[in-house]
């Protein structure tokens, strides 16, 4: 059963046993149906077809359409077909389009789709969350495309770069536009990316181990930690961004102690890695379609894998690859340099772990295949230009040319769009259970790979002749006439070939053939199920015994015959709520069987409320941010309310007696706790990027704080300091009376938790209120008043959860036995202290000691 066996030709799969419980779980796990059903549905695959529509629905405004208006402008010298004006918003639409609302939602809809049925598993740990991660992302989009309605699309291209998006250069709401539209996509984006963490390293079929994981998921789940820390201090630059420009504030005016290289420096800390973020998940798609299409298990496996953590590290390394022509040092720009040539090592090793797997085997060039295959040629192209360009000198003159332009394209289109159109070919079978037609395939993938090359190869020889990107015309007699009208014939091919795409899902969901459960003789889980598959996903949960079940295990349900006995267990009871299992981390083996959300409108609402928050800034309707709030905290609060568990405690006890895995029927402890402690994760890179922010302004400005400006006195800023670090110190110890089964002095703890907290505050925002300067003057009471209000802020949101706590327990929610969700508050509160501690010391001591 488990020896190392040939690939198949074949489409055969292991045998499936379903249970005669098939159709009631079907039933059970169905979102409602209807409008309501779209509304309140969490199911992965609705969520994940979703985000995947929504985005290519976007690549079509403003992928496409945007880029022919601009090349029909450049296809002849002193065109006048559009005015400057609306290149400029062209251009910024174009980019910020593709790189916030395209890319990353699609493999992340991809990755929501995928990932239950490639991991053997039922569902996403918190369906609920991806559900929010779509509106969040569908009122970010619509919000920002808003302003064409209004005619002030945003103009200051997509990474916005201070001053000329500050207040200045910049008056009025275009930019604005740009800030707070993306900024909700951004928070789904984040929201997104820790579901998938979870389900990946949580969420497994028993025997998945750690070097059994399919690349694709290795590859998601080092994409989806780099969101965290590469949207995170996006999200917070723009929020500074947003206060210089609607509270006043001079983060950026070095005229008053800012500066606008921070900007430079906080995009860019998420623009660069952004690249790999879009890079590593069509990586991972290459690495599933390879084996599938040459009959051959991939070669270096584990080089892979080290190659895809290693891009995760190095990405974060070259930020300032962007910023050579700024006038950093030699010293700093030489570090950046070699960082972004060593890069290319760990690329490199993926690209001939990828030639010499389709070296030793048998292709079978079908058009998911092709598209690989185009996708390893212009990558290549692109990743070449792309080292040429981590040469300072050389970048200095090819800097802000078409060059680059012919670069990025290269590595985006080639690196990321043919994987994903590779993906779709490869993966619709699946989910529709019917084929896209080879013919149309074909003319997809030669009209695309012919359509790329016209239109980016000249740009390479104009940027070297000195052509500078971002203009919206150019005089005659400079020799650029030939590329430029080249270029604009290979857009058309490449928009033709998107055409042919469109028109082959559409032959192909109205009339294509039956695709069989494993189209493509493939390797991996998801090929083993229904097309398209069940609700559920999995009847029978799987047993994994290689990196290839599918290819070496004649039956996915046996193995050890405990585990035998657990999943045919799992698929006859419960059938009165969602049960799925939770793994351990690095063995695979089941540590939890938890109950799943059901459908909820609460995450349309919370999304709502994210939205109304951006949206009253945007509209200068700042009341309307504090009704956001209370929307979002509502919603959170309803959406997590505890419910009656469907089980007792005696039935939970009988079935670990017997599988010796632990129940929860009121959801998850270990899911809970990972969801936690990622929560904290993010609030604390966002409170780093304050930090960050701070020191870099320290050093920016020889006097600091400036004349007139005071620092905070020492004595209540540690008394309330103290008295914050009481409360941690109060709340760890009534957690564990509680766990002893003491609710009443756990109940007097969280009251004498939330008197202290209070107590601390105030003491705090009283000795700041005696500051004498505000928010205006100078950079530094700008990042003074920024960092006390993350700190209220988050303590506000701590004390909310503190306050439900009391609430819960006084209800007798919480017991001995059931008593996660309060280690889950406590471990946030400690964060939470700790923040408000290394905070208050930044800035009582910063000024005093640097």
């Amino acid at each position: 059963m488990n020896e190392r066996r040939d690939p198949p030709h074949g489409s055969q799969t292991p045998t499936v046993h379903e249970p005669a419980t098939f159709g009631q779980l079907d039933r059970l796990w169905a979102d409602p149906k209807g409008l309501w059903g779209q509304l309140t549905g969490v199911q992965n695959d609705k969520i994940g077809a979703r985000l995947l529509l929504t985005g290519f629905f976007f690549l079509i405004l403003g992928g496409s359409l945007d880029s022919i208006a601009m090349r029909l402008q450049l296809a002849i010298p002193e065109n006048e077909l559009i005015s400057a004006q609306v290149y400029s918003e062209l251009f910024t639409n174009h980019g910020s389009v593709t790189m916030f609302l395209v890319i990353l939602p699609i493999f992340e809809g991809f990755a929501i789709l995928l990932l239950p049925l490639m991991l053997g598993t039922r569902e996403m740990p918190f369906p609920r969350l991806g559900a929010f991660a779509y509106w969040t992302f569908l009122f970010g989009g619509l919000m920002y495309y808003s302003s064409t309605l209004f005619q002030l699309v945003p103009d200051a291209g997509w990474f916005a770069y201070t001053p000329l998006s500050g207040p200045e250069f910049s008056p009025g709401l275009r930019l604005d536009f740009w800030v707070l539209g993306l900024g909700v996509a951004e928070v789904g984006a984040i929201a997104a990316a820790i579901e998938i963490i979870i389900g990946i390293c949580k969420m497994r079929a028993p025997g998945m181990t750690v070097n059994r994981l399919p690349l694709y998921a290795w590859a998601m789940l080092i994409t989806s930690f780099m969101i965290l820390f590469a949207f995170t201090p996006l999200i917070m630059g723009t929020l500074l961004l947003e206060l210089d420009r609607g509270f006043g504030t001079r983060f950026f005016d070095p005229e008053h102690g800012g500066s606008s290289l921070l900007w430079q420096h906080l995009f860019w800390i998420f623009g660069h890695p952004e690249v790999y973020i879009q890079f590593l998940p069509a990586t991972g798609i290459v690495s599933s379609i390879i084996p599938a299409f040459t009959r051959r298990r991939m070669v270096g496996y584990s080089w892979i894998v080290v190659a895809m953590v290693g891009i995760g590290f190095l990405a974060f390394s070259l930020w300032a690859h962007h910023m050579f022509a700024t006038g950093l040092p030699p010293l700093v720009l030489s570090f950046f340099a070699a960082a972004s040539m060593a890069i290319a090592i760990p690329a490199g090793i993926q690209v001939f772990a990828w030639m010499a797997t389709i070296w030793s085997g048998k292709p079978v060039w079908d058009t998911p295949f092709l598209f690989v295959v185009g996708f390893l040629v212009l990558f290549v192209i692109g990743g070449i230009t792309g080292v040429m360009t981590a040469a300072v000198p050389f970048d200095l003159q090819i800097h802000d040319t078409y060059f680059v332009v012919a670069h990025l394209h290269y590595v985006l289109i080639g690196g990321v769009a043919f994987p994903i159109f590779a993906g779709v070919h490869y993966w619709w079978p699946k989910f529709t259970g019917k084929r896209i037609d080879e013919r149309l395939g074909r003319w997809n993938f030669w009209l695309l790979f012919v359509g790329v090359n016209v239109a980016f190869w000249p740009m390479h020889r104009v940027g070297i002749e000195g052509m500078p990107r971002r203009v919206y015309t150019y005089e005659a007699g400079l020799g650029w006439e030939l590329e430029n009208l080249i270029s604009t014939v290979g857009v058309f091919i490449c928009f033709a070939g998107i055409g042919v795409f469109v028109w082959a899902l559409v032959q192909s969901w109205r009339k294509g053939r039956p695709a069989g459960h494993n189209p493509w003789g493939a390797d991996s889980l998801e090929w083993a199920t229904a097309s398209p598959p069940a609700e559920h996903g999995w009847s029978v949960v799987p047993i994994v015994h290689s990196r290839h079940p599918l290819w070496d295990q004649d039956e996915l349900d046996r193995g050890d015959p405990n585990l035998e006995r657990f999943v045919r267990g799992l698929a006859e009871w419960p059938l009165k709520w969602r049960a799925a299992v939770v793994v351990g981390t690095a063995d695979a083996r089941p540590q939890e069987v938890f109950r799943v959300a059901d459908p909820s409108f609460w995450p349309l609402i919370a999304g709502g409320g994210v939205a109304l928050i951006f949206l009253s800034e945007l509209v200068k309707l700042r009341w309307g941010a504090g009704l956001g709030a209370l929307i979002i905290a509502v919603s959170v609060i309803a959406w997590n309310w505890p419910t009656e568990p469907p089980m007792s405690p005696e039935e939970e006890a009988e079935f670990e007696a017997e599988h010796d895995v632990a129940v929860n029927a009121g959801g998850s402890v270990i899911i809970s706790r990972w969801g936690t402690g990622l929560g904290i994760l993010f609030v604390s890179i966002a409170f780093s990027t304050l930090l960050l922010a701070y020191f870099y302004l320290r050093l920016e400005n020889p006097a600091w704080p400036p004349e007139g400006a005071t620092v905070p006195a020492l004595g209540p800023m540690v008394a309330a300091t103290a008295l914050m670090v009481a409360t941690g110190i109060a709340l760890t110890v009534g957690q564990r009376r509680l766990a002893d089964g003491g609710e009443r002095s756990f109940v007097g703890t969280l009251v004498a938790t939330i008197v202290l907290a209070v107590a601390a505050a105030g003491v705090q925002l009283w000795e700041i209120s005696r500051a004498g300067f505000g928010w205006k003057e100078h950079a530094y009471g700008s990042i003074f008043f920024t960092i006390n209000g993350f700190l209220v802020t988050t303590l506000g949101a701590a004390l909310l959860m503190i306050v439900m706590t009391l609430y819960w327990t006084l209800q007798g929610t919480f017991s001995a036995r059931r008593h996660a969700p309060v280690t889950n508050v406590v471990r946030f509160w400690l964060a939470m202290v700790t923040m408000w501690a290394v905070g208050s010391a930044t800035i009582t001591l910063g000024a005093r000691l640097l």
